[in-house]
C-alpha cells in the first residue's frame, strides 16, 4: 500500500517537470497568438498546445517542436 508520504515524494519529484511543461505550453500559445504564419496549420498547433496544458506526458515534446520548428514560417 502506498503511503501519504510516498505520494508526497512523488508529487515533489514531478512538480518541476510539470511546471516546465506548463510554462513552455503557455509561452508557445502566446507566441502562436502573435504570429500570422507558421509551419503547418495554426489550428493544429493551437490544439496540440491546449491539450498539452491539461497534462499529457508528451507536452514538453509538442511545445518544443513548435518552438524549435513550427513557429518559423517558410518563406
Amino acid at each position: 500500500m502506498i503511503t501519504t508520504r510516498e505520494i508526497l515524494k512523488i508529487v515533489l519529484l514531478l512538480s518541476p517537470i510539470i511546471l516546465i511543461q506548463l510554462g513552455m505550453a503557455v509561452y508557445a500559445l502566446v507566441d502562436l497568438a502573435g504570429r500570422q504564419k507558421t509551419r503547418g496549420p495554426r489550428w493544429a498547433w493551437a490544439l496540440g498546445l491546449i491539450v498539452t496544458i491539461f497534462g499529457i506526458p508528451s507536452g514538453i515534446i509538442v511545445s518544443g517542436v513548435y518552438l524549435a520548428w513550427g513557429r518559423h514560417a517558410e518563406a
